[in-house]
């Protein structure tokens, strides 16, 4: 049976959340938001009734063969209330004043990154691709906790060489082809914001306690604006 309801209530900021500025030794800095929305756990269990589509999937794919590996998307539809994107404008506001970079105003549609593994990985030095999601000072990026279970997070990497497209294969040695630098923990509600451009990736610290029990987060990739000047 289908639930509705009105956006600006299911993603209302929490009045009591908390923001911080954070330091990662030789990276930069992220911003650190505890408590952001009023219902974390209403917003979970509307992922746990979704059907969510692949993501990084092809026939060569390890993607629904050992993982899954999925991103659900839900298209704004304009309601006109006052605090329809207020969780939008939080993230830009931080990242103008915690960070430095200006971000386009603009609203994007919600994304949810869930996982699970199939055939989990016997160490935690097997983790998700350390990437960078852009070229250049592009976009900020965030993202939004919602598991109960915390033992997770988004590590952060001096760099990675490893040469393997993640659309095959999400795993990768980080013991051998990068240099974990910290992890910020994946505590239920915390959201971070920063510079896209950092080298980062998922990071579990045991990989079957993920095994039929999904890995959700919220996902924004917001615009630094092309004229911006730090």
């Amino acid at each position: 049976m289908p639930i509705p309801y009105l956006h600006h209530e299911l993603f209302e900021l929490n009045d009591g959340l908390l923001c911080k500025k954070h330091v990662i030794e030789g990276i930069g800095p992220v911003v650190v938001i505890d408590q952001t929305y009023k219902y974390p756990s209403d917003i979970a269990l509307m992922l746990d009734q979704a059907w969510v589509p692949s993501f990084h999937y092809g026939r060569s794919s390890s993607n629904y063969k050992d993982y899954y590996d999925c991103r659900y998307n839900i298209q704004i539809t304009k309601t006109g209330h006052v605090k329809e994107n207020e969780v939008q404008l939080l993230i830009r506001d931080m990242a103008k004043n915690y960070l430095g970079y200006e971000c386009i105003d603009e609203e994007l549609d919600y994304t949810f990154n869930c996982f699970t593994w199939v055939n989990p990985p016997a160490s935690n030095d097997v983790q998700s691709m350390p990437h960078q999601d852009s070229e250049g000072k592009s976009h900020i990026a965030s993202v939004t906790y919602f598991n109960d279970n915390e033992n997770h997070g988004t590590a952060f990497y001096s760099y990675c060489d490893a040469e393997q497209d993640e659309v095959i294969d999400i795993r990768c040695d980080i013991s051998k082809n990068a240099e974990l630098v910290e992890v910020i923990t994946g505590k239920k509600n915390r959201t971070i914001i920063y510079p896209s451009w950092y080298w980062h990736g998922a990071y579990m610290e045991d990989h079957s306690e993920w095994v039929d029990n999904w890995r959700y987060s919220q996902v924004y990739f917001n615009r630094v604006k092309p004229d911006f000047k730090l």
